[in-house]
């Protein structure tokens, strides 16, 4: 009595704490069950999906569906778990998981909308039927508009034979037509914000569909996305967007993008994008690809990628490490708009077409270092693309290439080309050199073992001595089978690599990087006696961050300002705050040399700069904006031209 008393008074006092206390429940659904019972037991458990998407559940409640048994049609619980009180969907009776099965229908399979605290799992999902033109088909999708949520789990799940569709502009086809997908609708909507945290996609398996495996797209912080297989998919395998310092790792992905380029596939007119990769970031920052496989990945006529990883738009200082890429077509994609995104320690095997195609400017920092590159047959690419218009500038384009190992056998040739125009219709120049290379530009101290189609890059510290790997060649599936890859303990490269600013601490294998002088490739020998020096390594370190803040600064910048209604101001507003230790100057100049400057040391706001002018819409179209910023000893000066209509930042 005293106990029930008590507990009464905390409910006057906290409002809602009874409900939290009292009414976590287990919910059993079985073909052998009836809608009239509790469903909280085996023996009273409900029968259809109708009962259990007519709940809503509580925090702690525990959904199961019988192992084994299959339901006919679409899953859409109601209600949020709360902090350490999930609502759990799962099966039970047995190892094998429950069945949704969807059959024509349109959608997802399970659904869920605004609702936090959720954790699925062990759950099988299919669908089997034909595609249909505009018909999009799902597994298990979550959906957020407008407000704040956390905490969604996908574990142990199983999905299969669900047939998209690749193309189209619905909710649930194209980039809607996925295994997995997580969104947030809408980041900012009738003043209200949408944010999403704590995201885990785990231990699934994903095969036989269109388009997309696995799709998270707003998940500020906490995404995780790891140990994941997929197969034989239309279109892309894993694809982040949105994310801060996410981790996407010791994930699968064999025979993706196996039909998004096929002209003939028009889906009776539906907007169709044909480029797919096998695991790719969009708009992330600080987010790391690590210790992921990624197999024969396809790449019909009209598919421009075909790469194993990608740093799309606006990946900002992401990481690909660790990762193993074989019979692809390609390694890796860079886009343009994209900053100081790295790719170390990785080993590409017979990688085909476009080993790498970068689309991103030099000055973006983008840089790979000891990586392996190995081919065995076939010519492949170094890829600078200049545009579907060809205008991009060739001596503008290109990453940093440090303490890589390009090694070509038998009738195998690596070749830079530059590249330009549509995918059914692009043409390579060859002829066109890239630039005398040198540190964090271009090519700079790296191994070249075999022949180059066009020759070696201008690397004035290339190594062309055998590297002498264990067993070249050798790779199979798994990160197990790259042993073949380490150094002999005679090879040239040992000792020989220089130093890159904040390179991650261990190599392919684990061993540590600190044992002297950084080896060419991704091995590093231990026991070698020397001993790094830390006072060097410290002044690099600095000496980097100071560099990066300032081109950070810059990048920053829009490419283009675009005019207000009136023209009477300059709107100019970076995509990221300026750091106050930022200074300098913005700067507009009249056609009768009158300077109409602002001071960037005097402004408290750093995310948005306005000039005030006197000047028609006319003169400003002429003219441009001249900035100064300044850094320490570091200094960076350009204009930004006016345009009416800003075209794409990109």
């Amino acid at each position: 009595m005293k106990a029930n008393a008590f507990l009464f008074f905390l409910a006057l006092l906290i409002p809602g704490i009874l409900p939290l206390c009292g009414q976590s429940q287990t919910y059993f659904i079985s073909p052998e069950g009836s809608d009239a019972n509790s469903g909280l037991s085996i023996k009273t458990a409900w029968k259809t999906l109708e009962k259990v998407n007519s709940r809503v559940f509580q925090p702690g409640d525990r959904i199961l569906f019988r192992s084994g048994a299959v339901w006919k049609g679409q899953l859409q619980p109601q209600g949020s778990g709360a902090r350490d009180l999930p609502i759990r969907l799962s099966s039970f009776g047995g190892e094998a998981p429950a069945v949704i099965h969807t059959g024509r229908a349109e959608g997802a399979a399970i659904r869920l909308v605004n609702q936090s605290w959720w954790e699925i799992e062990n759950m099988e999902i299919t669908s089997g039927a034909q595609p249909e033109a505009g018909i999009g088909r799902q597994g298990i999708v979550a959906t957020y508009q407008g407000g704040d949520y956390e905490h969604l789990v996908v574990r142990n799940c199983y999905i299969h034979d669900l047939w998209g569709q690749l193309g189209g502009n619905t909710e649930y086809t194209g980039y809607g037509s996925c295994g997995i997908l997580v969104q947030t609708q809408g980041r900012r909507m009738a003043g209200a914000t949408t944010s999403l945290s704590d995201v885990r996609i785990e231990n699934n398996r994903i095969v036989r569909m269109d388009k997309v495996a696995i799709r998270v797209n707003g998940c500020q912080n906490g995404m995780v996305i790891r140990k994941n297989y997929m197969e034989n998919l239309g279109g892309d395998g894993i694809i982040a967007g949105g994310c801060y310092r996410g981790l996407v790792e010791y994930n699968v992905a064999k025979r993706t993008c196996l039909r998004s380029g096929y002209q003939d596939l028009s889906e009776e007119g539906l907007k169709w994008w044909p480029h797919t990769a096998a695991i790719w970031l969009q708009n992330a920052e600080e987010t790391v690809m690590q210790y992921n496989e990624v197999y024969d990945t396809g790449r019909q006529p009209g598919n421009g990628d075909g790469f194993a990883y990608d740093f799309d738009f606006y990946c900002v200082r992401c990481v690909a490490q660790y990762n193993y890429s074989r019979n692809n077509h390609g390694f890796m994609l860079l886009m343009n708009r994209t900053f100081e995104n790295v790719s170390r320690y990785n080993i590409s095997e017979n990688d085909q077409t476009h080993l790498v195609q970068m689309q991103c400017d030099i000055s973006e920092r983008n840089i790979f270092y000891n990586n392996i590159f190995y081919i065995n047959y076939g010519t492949v690419d170094l890829d600078f693309f200049l545009g579907d218009g060809g205008t991009n500038s060739p001596q503008a384009i290109g990453a940093a290439y440090h303490n890589n190992i390009f090694y070509a056998t038998g009738q195998s040739y690596f070749r830079t080309a530059y590249s330009r125009g549509e995918t059914l219709t692009r043409t390579f120049d060859e002829t066109t050199r890239p630039a005398t290379g040198s540190w964090n530009r271009l090519f700079f101290h790296n191994c070249y073992f075999g022949p180059w189609k066009n020759g070696i890059p201008d690397d004035p510290e290339k190594i062309t001595e055998d590297p002498l790997f264990l067993q070249p060649g050798s790779g199979g599936e798994g990160l197990c089978s790259l042993e073949g890859y380490r150094l002999q303990s005679n090879s040239p490269l040992i000792n020989k690599g220089i130093y890159i600013p904040l390179n991650g601490e261990r190599d392919f294998w684990g061993n540590p990087l600190s044992d002297g002088q950084a080896d060419i490739g991704a091995y590093e020998q231990i026991g070698s006696g020397a001993r790094a020096d830390a006072s060097q390594i410290s002044a690099a370190n600095e000496r980097y961050r100071k560099e990066s803040a300032m081109a950070w600064a810059k990048w920053s910048f829009p490419l283009q300002i675009q005019l207000t209604e009136t023209a009477r101001e300059i709107v100019i507003r970076p995509l990221k705050p300026l750091q106050e230790s930022i200074k300098g100057s913005i700067t507009w100049t009249d056609a009768k040399g009158v300077a109409t400057t602002l001071m960037l040391e005097k402004q408290k706001q750093r995310d948005v700069f306005t000039l005030k002018v006197k000047a028609d819409k006319a003169s400003l179209l002429a003219s441009t904006v001249h900035v100064n910023l300044k850094y320490d000893n570091l200094e960076e000066t350009w204009n930004i031209p006016i345009v009416e209509r800003a075209g794409r930042n990109n």
